[in-house]
């Protein structure tokens, strides 16, 4: 069964933070800060990833920003799909579909994805993405992706 302390190296290599940072800008259980993509809880069909989005992350109107959403959401349905593969293989995006639903403030963004199917070809993945603070989810995204 997959674990979070399994996955949280898989994403410091894969996502190397600044020169001299362990890889996503901290990591730990300290909700994400600065950045960092944490691991929560991770199962067989789920898989929880807490960011902390800073004003580096921010657009104008102090919204955060799609690409910092998307990579959140991608980070989310990838690790869930690494999760039910064989050891030392990957998997590459096939398809994205974002619905931005809610403006999200700069704050804790919570990442929850559940499997909908792994087949040989595919696995695809629905994520909501929460924030502190909004009243319902931000993001709804369905997330396809080809294991390699």
């Amino acid at each position: 069964m997959p674990t979070r302390t399994a996955a949280e190296p898989h994403v410091h290599r894969s996502f190397p933070g600044p020169e001299g940072d362990d890889g996503g800008g901290g990591g730990g259980d300290d909700g994400g800060a600065d950045g960092a993509l944490v691991v929560e809880a991770v199962d067989d069909e789920s898989i929880r990833i807490v960011m902390r989005a800073d004003t580096r992350h921010l657009r104008p109107g102090a919204t955060v920003s799609g690409p910092t959403l998307f990579t959140l959401v991608d980070t989310v349905a990838w690790l869930l799909t690494l999760a039910r593969l064989e050891p030392d293989r990957d998997a590459v995006t096939a398809s994205v579909s974002m619905h931005f639903l809610r403006r999200p403030p700069a704050g804790t963004l919570v990442g929850e994805g559940r499997l909908l199917k792994l087949g040989r070809r595919t696995s695809v993945v629905d994520v909501l993405v929460h924030a502190e603070g909004a009243s319902g989810p931000v993001v709804q995204a369905t997330v396809t992706y080809a294991p390699i």
